[in-house]
């Protein structure tokens, strides 16, 4: 069974996160490495699924990344991704990433789960995402699902 993202405008994306609400109980951590060596390490960041999307916020609200497509499919009851499309939100406007590569783990169950090929498990509603990008930017993440808002 293949699940897709859904391809949402980028003026939905932006509104969404200029009206999305406070950030009270987030439990994920985000590192970016750039190519220079420097990592940006964002705790607290709130994760939310919102009409096929993945948001992931900063704690302080001042940026979000999207990510508005992927191709996925089920690996027992964990969803992988392969993200096609994402976005970086910051002051109201949006920009593209120029991804090259990435995987998407999401756990919706209430129970932890075992990732293929491994022996670790991907806890209960919980992601784990791994993203490059073409200028060498890696953005990694892991936490626990926020909120799922179905549409």
């Amino acid at each position: 069974m293949a699940i897709s993202f859904k391809i949402v405008p980028p003026a939905a994306v932006a509104l969404f996160c200029l009206l999305m609400p406070g950030i009270a109980n987030a439990a994920g951590t985000m590192e970016i490495h750039h190519r220079s060596g420097d990592v940006n390490t964002y705790r607290d960041v709130d994760i939310r699924v919102f009409s096929g999307s993945l948001f992931l916020t900063s704690e302080d609200g001042d940026g979000t990344i999207v990510v508005t497509r992927a191709a996925c499919s089920y690996q027992g009851k964990i969803i992988v991704c392969l993200p096609v499309a994402a976005v970086l939100v910051q002051d109201g406007t949006s920009n593209a990433l120029s991804l090259k590569s990435g995987t998407i783990y999401l756990n919706y169950t209430t129970a932890a789960q075992p990732l293929s090929a491994s022996s670790a498990k991907l806890p209960a509603n919980s992601v784990m995402l791994a993203l490059s990008t073409r200028n060498g930017t890696v953005i990694n993440l892991r936490g626990r699902i926020d909120q799922v808002i179905k549409q």
